[in-house]
């Protein structure tokens, strides 16, 4: 609803704004069309004293100055020593019998004449003051209110640009992992109907060298087909939220990945350390344990080949947050992706997608309100999670 409201609201924007600037430059001309019948019957009296025996009369002197002031003009008349006489559209009241006042316009007469030479009449002793009329004040503006029009029109399609590209890779994500899970369910339903056979067929007591029962571990595997397909079939709705147990779905991605280390990378150990007792998040469980998998498969993965060690933190309760840590001691983030590691895309894996920690992201951060952030480390990967609880224990 909201995204279908955004263009509407682009588009409502800009026309006022658009609507703002014509009234504004509207009223400019006006303004400036008024000044020129002012202009012009200023130039009629003063040819007309001119051409006249009498030169300027009083009436036509005072008539002057009303002219003048419907200029919008700032004229200060004072003497040869600066004492103003005579203010005409001042941008503040004036009185000329206060001390204070006249200070004032002293100071205003400085601004006046570092723009504006003044007109100065040694033999008279009077000079005159003047400053910019309003319309020309107003006129310098038109530029910065062009160039932050023309800069929201760029901003604007940029943006737009940008979300609909966004929402078409999302869309495109959707159908891709709902069409994922759709085809997977005939071949997961073989998978079951052949480890069935196996089972009537092989030894129960089947174990690997190393003491885990195989046909156990092949049933967890198929179990996490089907977790995984379910998983898929949440992309693009709103998740159901109850309260989860963090130890135990870490727990149980711990232990699923603890009997498959020997395949995936020597000598590497994997220690959960959040309580029992940890108050539970409000989560879908699905989603944490897909979160999860994809953190413990990136360190997995960046220790292949070498020993090491893989460990989840609690670190404790914090603003109604359940906070944890997860760490290893490979060789880290290069730092030329540290700050794009959360994007789509970005990955240091030849042949990677660059889509786990994306899904972390979006797992964490907008299905469950919480954060997750890439802590500096000297060495190894450390990930800073928080997870808001649920509210029995957040109360």
């Amino acid at each position: 609803m909201i995204r279908r409201l955004v263009p509407f609201g682009i588009v409502a924007a800009f026309s006022a704004v658009l609507v703002s600037y014509l009234a504004y430059t509207w009223q400019l001309s006006q303004e400036m069309r008024a000044n020129a019948a002012v202009f012009s019957r200023i130039y009629f009296q003063v040819v007309q004293a001119v051409a006249s025996p009498e030169g300027m009369t009083p009436e036509g002197e005072l008539n002057l100055i009303f002219q003048l002031r419907d200029l919008g003009i700032p004229v200060v008349h004072t003497d040869l020593e600066g004492a103003p006489t005579t203010v005409l559209n001042l941008p503040f009241d004036v009185d000329l019998d206060d001390p204070d006042a006249v200070e004032r316009v002293r100071r205003y007469v400085e601004r006046l004449d570092a723009k504006n030479p003044p007109l100065v009449d040694s033999e008279r002793n009077f000079a005159i003051h003047y400053g910019d009329p309003l319309y020309l004040q107003r006129l310098k503006w038109i530029p910065w209110l062009q160039a932050a029009l023309l800069l929201g029109v760029v901003g604007t399609g940029v943006w737009m640009i940008r979300t609909s590209s966004r929402s078409e890779r999302e869309r495109i994500w959707t159908a891709m992992a709902r069409e994922s899970a759709h085809q997977m369910g005939t071949p997961l339903s073989s998978l079951v109907g052949w480890l069935e056979l196996l089972e009537a067929s092989a030894p129960e007591d089947a174990l690997r060298p190393d003491g885990i029962p195989v046909l156990a571990e092949m049933e967890d595997d198929v179990r996490r087909l089907e977790k995984v397909s379910r998983r898929f079939e949440l992309i693009g709705r709103r998740p159901a939220l109850r309260s989860v147990s963090l130890f135990e779905v870490t727990d149980r991605v711990g232990r699923y990945f603890q009997a498959r280390t020997p395949s995936l990378g020597r000598h590497v150990d994997l220690a959960i350390e959040i309580p029992p007792d940890a108050p539970p998040v409000l989560g879908n469980e699905t989603l944490l344990e897909w979160a999860f998998e994809n953190l413990f498969k990136n360190s997995l993965d960046s220790l292949v080949g070498r020993s090491g060690s893989i460990a989840v933190t609690w670190l404790g309760v914090e603003d109604g947050r359940a906070r944890l840590r997860f760490a290893d001691d490979g060789p880290g983030v290069d730092p030329a992706v540290r700050g794009r590691v959360f994007d789509v895309g970005v990955t240091t894996k030849h042949g990677g997608w660059g889509v786990g920690l994306s899904l972390v992201r979006r797992i964490f951060v907008k299905v469950h309100k919480g954060t997750v952030e890439l802590e500096p480390t000297d060495t190894g990967a450390s990930f800073a999670i928080s997870i808001p609880l649920a509210e029995k224990s957040a109360g």
